[in-house]
């Protein structure tokens, strides 16, 4: 495996273990079994790593490039696809925001990155009521989405609740949920076909 690629991989999988707090540079050399040295070569400190990972991430899920859903079988099964992206960077919805206080370049992405998603979510609500959907295009439907999709980890965190997989998974079922009120006939039907559901 490539050197810069298995560094990612072992700072990813020691941050989902233990957080980012406790891990160091040098706690991630030893795990991917190179010298401190090897990994200052590629990366100048952990902040330069959780910076990569979330640039990873973000080109895994692809939102901006992800044209809009062509009907709500295809929404469901891009969130539930998110969701496992968000799955394998959990860190991030346990630290997101410790790690922009400390790491103003971060931040500035993940602002810049949050403001976008917001407008493709009002597109997407625009979109949705315009292919008969759902009955009106209220726009504070984007806004809960986001909330969801930002909190839904550190929600079952602050209720003392345990999360694993399957609960976090269960945010795209949420989206759909949140959609619920303004669902039209074709939407129930269509989800009702919908695979898996």
């Amino acid at each position: 495996m490539d050197k810069k690629l298995l560094i990612l991989e072992t700072a990813l999988k020691l941050f989902n273990q233990h957080g980012t707090k406790a891990i160091s540079t040098n706690h991630i050399a030893k795990e991917a079994g190179i010298s401190p040295g090897n990994l200052y070569y590629h990366f100048k400190n952990k902040e330069a790593i959780i910076y990569a990972l979330y640039l990873q991430m973000q080109e895994e899920i692809g939102f901006e490039e992800a044209p809009l859903p062509i009907s709500l079988c295809e929404l469901k099964n891009y969130c539930e696809y998110v969701a496992t992206i968000w799955w394998r960077y959990r860190f991030f919805r346990k630290e997101l925001m410790t790690l922009i206080e400390g790491d103003p370049t971060l931040a500035q992405k993940v602002i810049s990155d949050n403001r976008a998603q917001k407008k493709k979510l009002e597109q997407l609500i625009e979109h949705l009521h315009a292919q008969g959907y759902i009955t009106e295009a209220n726009q504070h439907l984007s806004f809960l989405i986001m909330m969801l999709s930002q909190f839904w980890m550190p929600l079952h965190q602050l209720m003392g609740e345990p999360i694993e997989e399957k609960e976090a998974l269960e945010v795209s079922e949420a989206v759909i949920m949140t959609l619920q009120p303004f669902l039209t006939q074709k939407a129930f039907e269509e989800l009702h076909h919908c695979k898996g559901a």
